[in-house]
């Protein structure tokens, strides 16, 4: 086809999203504020009060992840959103924080209202030092 110097992403659109890389897209979301939780807050609040949606991929969880969060893989959500609570508040996990705008704002337009993220993701969780929890759910 005469084409040169071609390369493959290996890791797909998938991985360049997670990476925090721009994606052109027709979905336009609620260009609403999802609020930001800090870690502190977090791990300070009653926890009975944050429904912890955890939505790395499956391995990532696997190795270690926050107390009582519930792991929903980002690329399944779409088909899981009857496990999210109506009427509570959630908090969204992802690595560094950057999944969780987009992921909120498409809670947002599927009718859920109280929506967070945590400040820095997992990362800044395990940054501060914040127990981690290694066992499956």
């Amino acid at each position: 086809m005469g084409y040169e110097n071609v390369m493959v992403y290996k890791d797909g659109i998938i991985g360049w999203a997670k990476a925090g890389n721009m994606l052109a897209s027709n979905t336009r979301y609620p260009e609403k504020a999802v609020p930001l939780v800090s870690a502190d807050e977090l791990i300070s609040a009653d926890p009975d009060h944050f429904f912890i949606v955890d939505i790395r991929p499956d391995d990532h969880f696997a190795r270690g992840h926050i107390r009582n969060s519930v792991h929903i893989d980002l690329e399944t959500l779409h088909e899981q959103l009857e496990r999210l609570p109506a009427g509570r508040d959630i908090v969204l996990v992802d690595h560094k924080g950057k999944l969780t705008l987009t992921t909120g704002r498409y809670l947002y337009s599927q009718g859920y209202s109280d929506i967070y993220r945590l400040d820095g993701g997992f990362n800044a969780w395990v940054k501060y030092g914040f127990p981690v929890t290694v066992e499956d759910q």
